[in-house]
């Protein structure tokens, strides 16, 4: 049977999310029940995915667009400036579902009891709908989501400090309120997806696939790469061919394939320490720790290789 699932999106920033979504489309084990976002001006983001749904002929899927702003506000979401570039033509406004987002949590939840949330951005759509329905956490058989981390976050010799988890750590009062929900939880760690990675030549493969959703997706990674490297590449260190990390793939295919990784089954605690939110290992269960089921490591070749035979085949 196929795994029924919500995909839950900050699309359009890191060029990853428009990856996994190739990736979920490429995937008979799932069946997309819908795509949620969240972030800083939601609505475009919202209409990226609409524009790669389109390119994909996949329009049956709806599209909702979700919260703007973190749970208590905050310095708010990223934003590069070259979301949508490369998908979206100027002046294009394909159509959303009326529906906010965490409206449409809560009824396919309801509908579906049991639906799985694969959760690829800040937390805020889950939290509000668990603060506006606390049954919501019943309603979910599993949230697997991209973000925290247990082990040293390092690429290349540099050493990241834990704010590099973005999705948890902007906006740390969701990621707490999520985390102790009581929600079935498996994590896929930054130290993790970090080791992941979209080669030049694998990206170039992609650009010269023949269609329209490969040659929108090649646009984006060519816009996403320069902003990746400067990021992440230690100083005085020269470029290399990562073209993209895969966070968000991975996350995703961890949930029809959990091979690809090792996982260990851990005593998390959710906490926010200096404002910081954190994913704290602990030896032993506590009041304040949940059980959760972990990303440790990962055969980072073989999945590669993996989601490039499956976004080749749309």
């Amino acid at each position: 049977m196929r795994r029924a699932i919500v995909l839950d999106t900050d699309m359009a920033s890191d060029v990853d999310d428009a990856l996994c979504l190739a990736l979920a489309l490429a995937s008979p084990e799932l069946e997309i029940l819908g795509v949620t976002h969240v972030g800083r001006e939601v609505d475009l983001r919202a209409r990226v995915t609409r524009r790669l749904l389109e390119l994909a002929g996949r329009t049956e899927i709806p599209v909702f667009a979700g919260c703007r702003v973190p749970l208590l506000a905050g310095t708010g979401f990223n934003w590069f400036g070259h979301e949508g570039e490369g998908i979206l033509e100027p002046g294009s406004d394909p159509p959303l579902e009326r529906a906010h987002a965490v409206d449409a949590l809560l009824e396919l939840s309801r509908r579906r009891p049991g639906i799985e949330v694969v959760a690829v951005g800040p937390l805020t759509n889950l939290a509000v709908a668990l603060a506006l329905d606390p049954d919501f956490a019943s309603r979910i058989g599993r949230l697997t989501l991209m973000g925290g981390h247990l082990r040293e976050v390092s690429y290349r010799g540099r050493v990241f400090p834990h704010g590099v988890d973005y999705n948890l750590c902007s906006d740390p009062h969701a990621s707490l309120l999520v985390l102790r929900s009581g929600i079935p939880t498996t994590l896929v760690t930054a130290d993790v997806t970090l080791r992941t990675r979209l080669r030049e030549t694998d990206a170039s493969r992609i650009e010269r696939a023949g269609t329209e959703l490969h040659a929108a997706l090649a646009r984006a990674l060519r816009i996403w790469t320069p902003v990746q490297r400067r990021l992440f590449t230690p100083p005085g260190a020269p470029p290399d061919d990562n073209a993209a990390f895969l966070h968000d793939p991975l996350t995703l295919a961890c949930v029809y394939d959990e091979s690809f990784c090792r996982f260990e089954e851990l005593e998390i605690e959710p906490a926010i320490e200096n404002g910081v939110f954190r994913t704290l290992e602990r030896k032993q269960a506590g009041v304040q720790t949940f059980p959760m089921r972990c990303a440790t490591q990962v055969d980072e070749a073989r999945f590669a290789a993996h989601f490039v035979a499956r976004v080749l085949s749309l």
